[in-house]
């Protein structure tokens, strides 16, 4: 694929200059977490330093969910999915009277998805499948999306049994979410995704126990992540909607107090003429 072809082109090109490479979409954002890492370059910087034999770093992916508290009713064309009349969504103005709800934009993505579907560390059982890496190009000399095809090990060691989509230890190893960083994805839930979201978020006190189908993120009013001991947040502590329906999702408190308001001053800086 032109992915596949783009990716190791850059890898051949780029990679004898430098120490790291990783290929990220738009939509993801590398977080780091805990009280030690200034950013990313900081903690790679420390990696580098002590982890000789760390080769490939490998952050788990969930698909964060909408935040409801930054989304407004949908106000674009009436579709089938999605209706809009005089009396329901934009027209009104009212959240819950909407058909169907779209990210503000007036609103970052980082802010509008800053809602994960599972507390940190991600599901070992199924978050790997999607996972992104950050790699030495020198050991990494093929990569796809979000495998290490080819290495150096297999190269030097190609008689030696190698795991199914994941090198062996210690060359590869999972970053740990509470003390290094994660990735957030911000991948876009599009309004027909939100039809009859009340009808599909589950209700605070009902007895409902099959998985929901609500696209929508109704963000914990307790648990917060990244400082889970303390749920006092300086922005985004808007959780109105945690009333009415079950959370299913988790804010992250260094966003909130940090990255958010970083990605708004440097928009602002490159908008102005």
């Amino acid at each position: 694929s032109s992915q596949y072809a783009a990716e190791n082109s850059c890898r051949a090109r780029y990679g004898p200059g430098t120490t790291w490479m990783t290929s990220l979409d738009v939509d993801e954002y590398l977080i780091p977490t805990g009280t030690q890492w200034k950013n990313v370059r900081h903690w790679l910087e420390h990696v580098t330093d002590n982890e000789e034999s760390t080769k490939i770093l490998s952050f788990f992916q969930t698909r964060a969910l909408p935040d409801i508290d930054t989304m407004t009713p949908y106000d674009g064309e009436p579709t089938s999915a999605c209706k809009v009349d005089g009396g329901v969504g934009a027209k009104s103005g009212t959240i819950m009277n909407s058909t169907c709800l779209m990210k503000d934009p007036q609103k970052t993505f980082m802010e509008t998805y800053n809602c994960e579907p599972t507390t940190h560390p991600k599901p070992q059982a199924w978050a790997w499948r999607a996972k992104k890496q950050i790699y030495r190009p020198d050991f990494v000399l093929n990569h796809f999306v979000h495998y290490s095809v080819v290495t150096r090990q297999i190269l030097d060691k190609p008689q030696e049994p190698s795991p199914r989509f994941v090198e062996r230890a210690p060359f590869e190893r999972r970053v740990n979410e509470l003390t290094e960083g994660f990735l957030l994805h911000t991948k876009t839930t599009g309004p027909e995704m939100t039809s009859k979201w009340r009808e599909k978020c589950i209700p605070i006190g009902n007895d409902i126990t099959k998985n929901s189908s609500c696209k929508v993120g109704i963000a914990s009013p307790t648990t917060v992540l990244g400082d889970e001991a303390n749920a006092t947040m300086p922005r985004g502590d808007n959780t109105e909607h945690s009333d009415t329906f079950e959370s299913n999702c988790y804010r992250h408190s260094r966003i909130i107090s940090e990255w958010i308001p970083k990605l708004e001053v440097a928009l602002q800086s490159q908008s102005k003429p």
